[in-house]
């Protein structure tokens, strides 16, 4: 069994975001990053592997793939704060980084992971990533207890307070101020057979994309691309599928003007809330990216 100092170590891994990922305006786009820190922060999984003293990465990753015929996990939500740097050095043709993956917290049912991305070259901080990630039976697709083995070697972790994740907000009484029609594609379903949770962020950012230009927001219009996202929370409320026909709600909060809401629904289902915020740039700012 490892020691509470060795179960807690982080997990890092490299990787590179290549000119490809780039958006029009040489950005990257919220859920490529989403997508890059999920394949890259994959080493998180590697905590609860019962042979966790694998220290043969390869081997590790083989037993993984044959533990994961077995079992599934799904995230329930995540958070993610872009810190100044990211737009400041995550630019076009691209960068090399480093993903690092640590557990905060073990539950019954879930646990709380953290990973940091960050630029190889300064070793400054881009992005942090909270996500709650549950424990799933694959015959009923419903949370199942954790094992005795992970309870015992995470004991540690199970005792500490529970970190604050993404809670629902209610929505009832407000009308949408714009409203965006999504079908699920076949390449945006994922190992789980379900939409992969990148994509929900690519679903609301389109949304909002399509409502500034129509002028549905009173603070940002225009092209959104002139607006770097600060911060974005995500709480998965339902599975959708290939071919679903979902409808993206989206509001402005009142309370903060930089900040848009939204409601994944299919039907009456509410499949996943979103919260996304931006910087809103200055009449400058917005003149010199036209350039």
């Amino acid at each position: 069994m490892t020691s509470a100092v060795e179960d807690m170590a982080v997990k890092a891994t490299k990787g590179r975001i290549y000119p490809w990922d780039f958006d029009r305006k040489g950005k990257l786009p919220v859920w490529t990053l989403l997508n890059r820190m999920e394949y890259l922060g994959s080493s998180q999984r590697l905590f609860f592997k019962a042979d966790n003293d694998n220290k043969d990465i390869k081997q590790a990753i083989a037993s993984l793939k044959q533990a994961m015929a077995y079992e599934m996990r799904f995230v329930r939500c995540q958070s993610v704060q872009f810190s100044p740097a990211f737009s400041e050095l995550m630019e076009f043709p691209g960068r090399a980084i480093r993903v690092e993956a640590k557990v905060i917290f073990v539950g019954k049912t879930s646990w709380v992971y953290e990973t940091k991305i960050l630029d190889r070259t300064t070793e400054r901080e881009l992005a942090t990533r909270h996500v709650q990630t549950v424990n799933i039976d694959k015959k009923t697709r419903r949370p199942k207890p954790l094992p005795d083995w992970v309870m015992e070697r995470y004991s540690h972790l199970t005792s500490r307070p529970r970190p604050t994740t993404v809670q629902p907000f209610d929505l009832s009484d407000a009308e949408p101020a714009f409203v965006y029609p999504v079908t699920v594609a076949p390449s945006d379903i994922d190992a789980n057979m379900h939409t992969n949770q990148s994509q929900y962020a690519r679903y609301c950012f389109n949304c909002a994309a399509t409502g500034a230009r129509k002028g549905a927001y009173s603070i940002i219009s225009g092209d959104l691309l002139d607006y770097d996202v600060i911060s974005v929370d995500l709480l998965y409320q339902k599975e959708s599928r290939e071919g679903d026909s979902l409808r993206v709600e989206s509001w402005e909060d009142t309370k903060e003007p930089d900040t848009l809401k939204f409601q994944v629904k299919r039907g009456e289902d509410n499949i996943l809330q979103c919260k996304m915020r931006f910087r809103i740039p200055s009449v400058p700012d917005i003149e010199k990216a036209k350039l």
